[in-house]
């Protein structure tokens, strides 16, 4: 008899769709991947209740709050950032005017020279570190803090499957680059000649006192290729190995995804300082790498659309 799927059994089809749908010509996928499925939740959960916020965003009274002052350098960015809010497509649905999302910034460490005063001796030129955030957007985009994390929590999930499948990807492409790489020198092999003729190259190779060292460097290519074509075709030649690729990179989100928390304190110039007698703010944000390669900073915000 025919049964229903639940929705832990919609969540898997959901994330095999993106990674490879022909995940589910194996047998027994779905009970494969539901563990390595749910590790991915709750990494996601976990990066997602552990971002600050939410700040309120205010279009009067921009300078009053140490985190906008160093997020944005002039308040015509938070205005237009603000006035884009509404057009973005998931928020047709939303009710009301109240809008809680995840603000995700790039951040930037520059060294400025400048006056700096130190005891009571005011140095110029005084090399300093400072941070600008730039290429603000808005991700998440809700109308309560609940609904704007469960909705980050499914757009990290994507993040993870993405990336999985780009390393499925990679892993198949590997195999068709191996093997037209092993015709390739198999026929370099044959136009050297082999052991049964080992003089019928020269009838297209012209003599050369370095052919016997030629050759032996093709042949030690082609045996090194063809191991590496055995180990490639044993682990990532099936759907079958596919699956086990993929269940591999669910069961390690924190490989793809990380979050950790950042406390900066900045003076007015957003230079960095710890100095106790300089009046500095200390602002505080999250900052997430995507496979080492890729980093944002984001904090949750709370507005209110004209």
């Amino acid at each position: 008899m025919f049964q229903s799927s639940g929705p832990e059994d919609e969540l898997i089809d959901y994330v095999v769709d993106i990674i490879e749908p022909k995940l589910k010509l194996v047998k027994g996928y779905r009970n494969r991947l539901r563990e390595p499925i749910e590790m991915c939740r709750a990494h996601c959960r976990a990066i997602v209740t552990e971002i600050p916020g939410p700040i309120k965003l205010r279009r009067n009274g921009y300078g009053s709050e140490p985190f906008l002052r160093a997020a944005f350098t002039k308040s015509e960015t938070l205005d237009n950032l603000l006035n884009r809010a509404d057009l973005v497509r998931s928020s047709a649905s939303l009710k009301g005017t109240d809008r809680v999302a995840l603000l995700t910034m790039t951040s930037r460490e520059k060294t400025i020279f400048g006056r700096k005063q130190l005891g009571n001796m005011m140095v110029t030129e005084t090399a300093m570190r400072a941070v600008t955030f730039t290429d603000h957007a808005i991700v998440g985009l809700s109308t309560t803090l609940a609904s704007s994390r469960k909705a980050l929590e499914k757009y990290t999930l994507d993040i993870i499957a993405e990336a999985v499948a780009r390393d499925l990807s990679e892993a198949r492409t590997r195999l068709v680059d191996l093997n037209q790489r092993q015709e390739r020198l198999r026929a370099m092999e044959k136009m050297f000649g082999t052991a049964k003729g080992a003089g019928m190259g020269c009838v297209f190779v012209p003599y050369d006192p370095e052919q016997s060292k030629k050759k032996k460097e093709v042949e030690r290519l082609l045996a090194e290729t063809e191991d590496q074509l055995v180990s490639a075709r044993s682990s990532s030649e099936t759907p079958e190995d596919w699956l086990t690729i993929a269940a591999t990179c669910l069961s390690r989100p924190d490989d793809i995804v990380n979050m950790r928390l950042i406390s900066l304190r900045l003076n007015w110039k957003n230079v960095l300082t710890d100095d106790p007698s300089e009046k500095a703010d200390t602002i505080t944000f999250a900052t997430f790498t995507l496979a080492d390669e890729m980093q944002r900073e984001g904090v949750f915000v709370e507005f209110e659309l004209k």
